[in-house]
């Protein structure tokens, strides 16, 4: 799949090691014409009210990866290419930010390991991005010796890496990143279960996923929710932040949440044998 990113999202990705993606993306493939800014600027539909992209900006960044459990196919009549919408996803390991120049010629930015190695900046001097905290709601968790970790599926279902942010106390044969974070790559078939968290609500009439839990200051529960992408209307009546097309989050009490509902992801490609479930 290939998704234009916003200058902002590329300082983010590229210097805090954000590692979320949301929003309209297509197939790569289906755009493989298109080796300029004003090209992607017509294919990825980029000139919404607000943007921050132009067709005639010397360069713009894209960010290329493998399929999403988190995609659905979007209908949009007249749209030059079959269109997606991406809820908001930990980027799938193996990706590649990639800017394009005007004269067609392109380069690599930056790589996405996967959750346990993070980013790697690929130009010289260029300092490694921290790595975002990590979180549960969103991204693959992986059952492994009695608890659950972060996880990642990688080498075609065949291997999960498993993420700690502080080092392990009982467990041996973890390394320790460039970036900080610790981590163990295990056969798929140590895991007993693999799934990702789809914990959906309603905030204020709203339709949103729950991205991110933590506890504040004085100890209240808050939550940042992200737009599915339904009513976006009601998102810009409700002020949520805006960060792309479609994309808005928000920071909220979690006691404000409604109609919580907590599904378990479970692409085929992860079970250890036939798939018994697409959703559970």
């Amino acid at each position: 799949m290939q998704k234009a990113i916003t200058p902002a999202l590329t300082r983010a990705h590229l210097s805090v090691g954000h590692d979320r993606v949301a929003g309209y993306v297509v197939r790569a493939e289906d755009v493989s014409f298109a080796t300029t800014p004003a090209q992607l600027f017509e294919v990825h539909g980029l000139g919404y009210p607000g943007t921050p992209f132009s067709p005639y900006a010397p360069s713009i960044d894209v960010l290329r990866f493998e399929s999403s459990p988190q995609l659905q196919y979007k209908d949009v009549p007249g749209y030059i290419v079959p269109l997606w919408w991406l809820r908001h996803s930990r980027i799938p390991p193996g990706a590649e930010l990639v800017r394009i120049f005007a004269d067609g010629t392109q380069i690599l930015l930056g790589h996405y390991g996967d959750v346990g190695t993070g980013w790697t900046v690929t130009q010289l001097g260029a300092q490694r991005p921290a790595l975002a905290s990590l979180s549960r709601c969103v991204g693959p968790v992986a059952k492994w010796h009695g608890a659950y970790l972060e996880a990642d599926v990688v080498d075609e279902g065949n291997t999960v890496v498993l993420a700690l942010a502080n080092p392990p106390l009982f467990e041996t044969d973890f390394q320790q990143s460039p970036a900080g974070r610790w981590y163990r790559r295990v056969p798929r078939e140590e895991v007993s279960e693999l799934f990702e968290l789809d914990l959906t609500a309603r905030w204020n009439g709203l339709n949103v996923r729950v991205v991110d839990q933590w506890q504040d200051a004085q100890r209240y529960v808050v939550a940042r929710v992200s737009h599915l992408g339904d009513d976006v209307d009601r998102a810009e009546q409700l002020r949520l932040d805006r960060v792309e097309a479609g994309v808005y989050e928000a920071i909220v009490y979690a006691a404000e949440l409604t109609d919580i509902q907590t599904n378990q992801v479970v692409p085929h490609t992860w079970a250890p044998g036939p798939a018994q479930k697409a959703w559970a």
